[in-house]
């Protein structure tokens, strides 16, 4: 009976490992960016945010069972496809609509939160510091957050 606790705790163990992937993944990328000594500025700054929202995200969820390390997976992979999309639209509009752009990115984050939060302080750190080029909020929906974006931005 022990042994078959054992095996069973071992593909456990596996499948945790795997179901956290890409959030682990992300994460080691951004604390390598960040902690490191030859650094660009620029990609340092996007790092930082990464590395800040998986662990608010990582924090805030206490996953505890494969779907939670699901949930944190898509999200993650969501919140780089929302940054990478945010400067891809900011690089492409002229200067006329970059304000509105990142209107449209910041409200997409503010009206889709996915923790019921009350620390605004920290949820807004971001939003409400001019020297941050990823002004979004820390407690985002970034699955439906990007949705919202890009509907918004087909109406511009």
């Amino acid at each position: 009976m022990k042994k078959w606790i054992l095996i069973l705790m071992i593909f456990s163990s596996v499948s945790y490992l795997k179901a956290q992937e890409v959030f682990n993944t992300m994460l080691e990328k951004a604390t390598s960016v960040v902690n490191s000594e030859d650094r660009n500025d620029y990609n340092t700054k996007i790092n930082y945010f990464y590395y800040t929202e998986l662990n608010y995200m990582k924090n805030k969820s206490k996953a505890s069972n494969q779907a939670g390390f699901k949930v944190l997976d898509e999200q993650a992979y969501a919140m780089q496809e929302f940054v990478t999309d945010f400067f891809k639209q900011m690089a492409a509009a002229n200067d006329k609509n970059r304000k509105n752009v990142i209107k449209i990115f910041v409200n997409a984050t503010l009206e889709n939160p996915l923790f019921d939060d009350k620390d605004k302080e920290t949820t807004l750190s971001f939003v409400s510091d001019p020297e941050y080029i990823t002004p979004f909020s820390l407690n985002t929906d970034w699955i439906v957050a990007h949705k919202e974006a890009k509907k918004a931005l087909k109406k511009l």
